[in-house]
């Protein structure tokens, strides 16, 4: 006797027959799904329209009126689409768990959902979908994870009719499109089953008012973190908002991808590209010419030097004496680039010089230009010992040493320069030794000049940029630090980068926009920042940045590979988990590493997973009855609790697909549109041949979804002496592509 699954409700009252209600094998009002399955509903739906179709078209033979024929006509095949319908949902859900759905879409066709930032296609996990996934992995389900043996044999037939007349029919017949089971299925790796469990899509977005918050996107390389991060960007650009990308890898696509949006959208005179490997096209910045405390620019400069072990007193030495320069520099009106650094501590004596002639003309007595000959004369007679780690210096500096001890005045830059000055030549330069080199690297070469601009010359047009300014304009930046090829340059310039903005997000917390707005409201800006491969620029002022630049109006989305990429880059375990957490909303595309799939899976609860388990025995009886033996078959329903998902589905996940953790842990499953170049033309023929050179020098752009480059065949882009030439609009009231 078979027993009764809970929630199995039967068909008719006990005593009157033993039937069940079964949709296919899922049950209404019951707890069961059986997908997995041939589609038998088919039968009774052939059956069914086969009735139908005498009784419409000869009643007379089953013994009806035309009228009574017409009505049962209708009856049956309202059954039979019934029926089909069922079929057609089992042979749908398991086409799904065999085929990859990719889906391409134009930036200027993106969906726009007032309020709502818009991450891909997809659908809420929920416990039915564990159980599905579940269920994928039994084994009487792997016949249905398989193309059928029909469909293989019929697409390699097809790929032998491509070197025959009738190609173009064996291409008609495998167009590349989702539905046509034919097709050739894109290879994205990992398994399409994750995403088959539900068959219905629906938007996949981001509340805005959730962004503050931050977003982490997580997944090993060529996995599609850097062309989603072409999607969320495309939208802050349509949207008005501050937008800064900094790209340690220098891509090409999302450079050209930032340049075509902002002139898409209007805002081509509020681009700023940024690129080191690329001086010619890029704007210019400096990384410590803007703070808000002058300890800052020391901060900034020895951010980057290593601090363990015997390394650490030396860098302590090198940020005080950066400190002393800087404040000297900043008191005698200049602006604190790394090339003035690096030629006043290789030689700091005109430094010295200069700001004590400062300081003696605004706090010496009025005589002491005449205490400085005095002093002077009696070290050309020889008539003063000098000491012997000032003999190498000139008359002048020792005599203001002199001078600067017997008046005693007090200014603490003044006095640390001159025992600055009073070290021993040989002694200094071991001190700085570290400091000195690392100096060199930032200020040799064409990039120098971008990262340590010369604020007097007329002949370098290009601008320079700083936060504050871009913010105010409501202006657009691009960085390509260029890290495959200087990795040490890449990351001074990227800590320096986003510990300015740190000092920037600070004074906009303070006072706002508009320190002087006449209701003493703060005003906040939308600053949306994208930081690829955040690993390689992170440092301790990333830390302050995730923790408190969302009352700022800054809203961050990091990308990068792994969990430990970010300890190693900090240096601290305990520092990576306070970065981490600080977002909010967390986006997890495949990855490999045990450990960071956890981190994900961690925050999911557990859920009840029910198993249907057969049972079939036999027992012989005792030969007392006329009774040899007896069976039975028993349908058990058991519940387990399972992880919602499992770090095993992370790391199957195919390329660009993901797990989402959005506003307050709520699970979605989604996967990024890839962007579709057709027919845009925002990109000019010199950014063209610039995006040639960068994919011939490194190669960083994925073949994402085995798709072919999306920028490589484009169009070059109409360029007239007022800009852009915009395409005519697709239909009335529409957009311009």
């Amino acid at each position: 006797m078979a027993t009764l699954p809970p929630g199995l409700l039967p068909a008719h009252p006990p005593g009157h027959g033993c039937a069940y209600l079964f949709e296919g094998l899922e049950v209404s009002r019951g707890a069961i799904e059986a997908w997995l399955r041939p589609p038998i509903e088919i039968w009774s739906a052939a059956a069914s329209a086969g009735c139908g179709l005498i009784a419409l078209v000869a009643p007379w033979a089953l013994m009806m009126p035309a009228e009574l024929g017409l009505a049962t006509a209708s009856l049956a095949f309202g059954f039979a689409g019934f029926r089909g319908n069922q079929a057609w949902r089992v042979w749908r859900y398991q086409y799904g768990l065999t085929r990859y759905k990719v889906t391409a879409v134009a930036p200027h066709r993106l969906p726009r959902i007032p309020g709502k930032l818009y991450l891909g296609e997809g659908f809420a996990w929920g416990q039915q979908h564990t159980q599905r996934r579940m269920d994928a992995t039994r084994p009487h389900a792997q016949a249905y994870l398989v193309e059928g043996p029909f469909i293989r044999s019929t697409r390699a037939a097809l790929r032998a009719l491509r070197s025959t007349p009738l190609k173009p029919l064996a291409a008609a017949l495998m167009l590349p499109r989702w539905w046509n089971p034919l097709s050739e299925p894109p290879d994205l790796g990992g398994t399409p089953v994750l995403h088959g469990v539900e068959p219905k899509e629906v938007p996949v977005t981001l509340g805005q008012k959730h962004r503050p918050g931050h977003l982490l996107v997580l997944g090993t390389t060529r996995v599609g973190k850097t062309r989603g991060m072409e999607l969320l960007a495309t939208q802050d650009i349509r949207d008005g908002k501050v937008v800064i990308v900094i790209d340690p890898k220098g891509d090409a696509d999302l450079m050209l991808r930032v340049h075509a949006e902002a002139a898409r959208a209007g805002r081509l005179d509020q681009l700023y590209l940024f690129h080191l490997g690329y001086p010619d096209i890029s704007a210019r910045y400096n990384g410590i010419g803007n703070f808000a405390r002058i300890t800052e620019v020391a901060n900034r400069t020895t951010n980057p030097l290593p601090s363990s072990g015997n390394s650490a007193a030396f860098k302590e030495f090198a940020w005080r004496f950066t400190n002393l320069v800087a404040q000297a520099q900043v008191a005698l009106g200049q602006v604190p680039t790394y090339d003035l650094l690096l030629r006043d501590i290789t030689d700091i004596e005109p430094l010295f010089l200069r700001y004590a002639t400062h300081v003696l003309q605004t706090q010496g007595p009025g005589n002491w230009e005449v205490l400085v000959e005095q002093v002077q004369a009696r070290i050309e007679k020889r008539q003063l010992s000098v000491p012997r780690t000032l003999q190498d210096r000139s008359e002048r500096l020792i005599a203001l040493v002199h001078v600067l001890k017997d008046l005693q005045l007090p200014d603490a830059v003044l006095q640390g320069l001159a025992t600055a000055v009073r070290y021993e030549r040989s002694f200094f330069e071991k001190i700085v030794a570290s400091l000195g080199p690392f100096l060199e690297k930032l200020t040799t070469g064409p990039v120098g000049k971008l990262i340590s601009p010369d604020y007097f010359d007329p002949t370098d047009t290009r601008p320079i940029f700083d936060w504050m300014q871009v913010i105010r304009q409501d202006g657009i930046v691009y960085v390509g630090l260029d890290a495959l090829s200087d990795a040490t340059v890449a990351a001074a310039v990227g800590n320096s980068m986003l510990a300015d903005l740190v000092s920037v997000g600070g004074k906009l917390y303070k006072t706002g926009l508009n320190p002087h707005h006449p209701t003493g409201k703060i005003v906040l800006p939308e600053v949306a920042c994208h930081f690829d491969e955040v690993n390689e620029i992170a440092g301790p002022e990333f830390v302050p940045m995730v923790n408190k630049l969302g009352g700022s109006g800054f809203s961050i989305t990091a990308y990068t590979q792994t969990i430990p990429d970010i300890e190693a880059r900090l240096g601290d375990a305990a520092k990576a988990r306070q970065v981490l957490g600080n977002f909010n909303n967390l986006v997890m595309l495949r990855v490999k590493d045990p450990g960071t799939a956890e981190f994900f899976c961690n925050q999911l609860p557990d859920v009840d997973v029910q198993h249907l388990m057969v049972v079939t025995g036999v027992s012989d009886t005792d030969g007392s009855t006329e009774t040899d033996f007896t069976s039975r078959n028993e349908d058990r329903l058991t519940t387990l609790r399972e992880p919602m998902v499992s770090p095993a589905d992370i790391m199957a996940l195919p390329q660009g697909q993901a797990f989402a953790l959005l506003e307050g842990n709520r699970l979605f499953k989604l996967r990024f549109p890839l962007p579709d170049p057709a027919n845009d033309r925002f990109i000019p023929a010199s950014l063209q041949e610039i995006a040639v050179q960068m994919r011939a020098k490194y190669r960083t752009s994925e073949h994402w979804a085995g798709q072919t480059d999306w920028l490589k065949d484009m169009p070059v882009g109409l360029v007239t002496p007022l800009g852009f030439v915009d395409e005519p609009a697709d239909e009335p009231g529409g957009e311009a592509k």
